[in-house]
């Protein structure tokens, strides 16, 4: 006997089928509003990056490719300060090359070691750095030592990469609309450092053979070829502005001791040293040039005798204090000697303002070394 089984339907609701209904449809169109949006997003993102790739394609010059990059990468993520920190030849340390204006005039003397600071790490291990909130974070709690110019509340670092080998970082600080940077922030600067790799290597290679032309191999300062070029130039600037040009010639005393006691690669490194305190005591538009040898050549535009007489100084008592070859265990004390001439003052060519300035030094060597003498009325004199 067959049991029927009878089998009640479940009123349907319409007001919750219409409600579902609605979901669904708000859900499609939320979709298709997201999907409109990342396509959009890759849209504007591959136009970006074909202007910038065309950018980059348009110079040769290795500063100008570093500043189309710089302008990219604000760009692309909208932040409070932003940097390009390049190696220096020895590859030891990092120093701010492009970057803003107001933070530049702050950070022109900072240096990191490799591994010193976010920066340092990144260089030192290739690797990119993302940092959400800095407060929380306890590797680097020093903040005003890496960053004086400003209150780091988040960043975003990776390494410049040309022919295989780090050669700068490029550095964002405090990122604008959102609380932090995002893993999308790291993607599309890495992204941007990927398409910029053969144009920096382009005019990496561009620069050094320019560089060939014009600075010395061992120091890297500007050679003698440059002086005489940029020597007529700011003399012509000092004329049309009616301004001094100073030149201080400079030469080390008793060197020729260094390379008979300690060897030709420590004097060498001795005059690499030298260069570097050079840098770090002189101005931005002062030009510095290896002379020859052991002699070194400062020109000194819009500046008159007495204030190269203090830039002297300061310069002449930065190389007295100063440890030599110390990373060698030897920490020798060198001395040097300095003269100055100025133009319009004292000569009124090349040659002869190099002449006067040279003469100068060599009454500093008579005199006693490590001091000052300047050309005055055809006469010199000692400091």
């Amino acid at each position: 006997m067959l049991r029927q089984i009878s089998v009640k339907k479940r009123a349907s609701n319409p007001k919750a089928l219409r409600n579902t209904h609605h979901q669904s449809t708000r859900s499609l169109l939320q979709r298709g509003k997201d999907l409109k949006e990342t396509l959009r997003q890759k849209e504007y993102e591959l136009d970006f990056f074909i202007k910038t790739g065309k950018a980059l394609t348009e110079s040769l010059e290795f500063k100008k490719v570093l500043r189309v990059i710089l302008s990219a990468a604000r760009r692309l993520v909208r932040c409070e300060d932003w940097a390009l920190l390049l190696l220096d030849n020895s590859g030891k340390s990092l120093h701010y090359s492009v970057g803003k204006t107001a933070s530049l005039k702050v950070l022109k003397k900072v240096r990191y070691k490799m591994g010193e600071g976010p920066a340092g790490w990144v260089a030192k291990n290739e690797q990119a750095l993302l940092i959400p909130d800095f407060s929380k974070q306890t590797q680097y709690k020093k903040e005003e030592r890496f960053y004086p110019h400003i209150i780091v509340r988040n960043l975003l670092c990776l390494p410049i990469v040309c022919n295989n080998q780090v050669i700068g970082v490029i550095q964002v600080l405090n990122r604008i609309g959102q609380n932090q940077f995002s893993e999308n922030d790291l993607d599309l600067l890495e992204k941007l450092l990927d398409l910029s790799s053969s144009a920096i290597a382009r005019s990496d290679l561009y620069q050094k053979m320019s560089d060939l032309v014009t600075t010395d191999d061992l120091t890297h300062l500007y050679n003698l070829r440059y002086l005489d070029h940029v020597l007529d130039v700011e003399m012509k600037r000092s004329r049309r502005y009616k301004s001094f040009l100073s030149l201080i010639f400079i030469d080390l005393d008793f060197f020729k001791q260094v390379n008979d006691n300690h060897g030709h690669l420590m004097g060498s490194k001795v005059l690499v040293e030298m260069a570097s305190i050079l840098i770090e005591s002189l101005r931005a538009v002062d030009v510095i040039v290896r002379y020859g040898g052991d002699e070194f050549v400062v020109l000194l535009p819009n500046t008159d005798l007495k204030k190269a007489s203090r830039v002297a100084e300061r310069v002449r008592i930065a190389i007295h204090e100063f440890d030599f070859l110390k990373e060698e265990g030897l920490s020798l004390k060198i001395t040097a000697s300095f003269g100055i001439a100025c133009y319009p003052k004292h000569a009124n060519a090349r040659n002869d303002l190099i002449h006067l300035a040279d003469r100068a030094m060599y009454v500093s060597k008579t005199n006693g070394r490590d001091m000052i003498s300047v050309t005055m009325n055809d006469k010199l004199k000692t400091l």
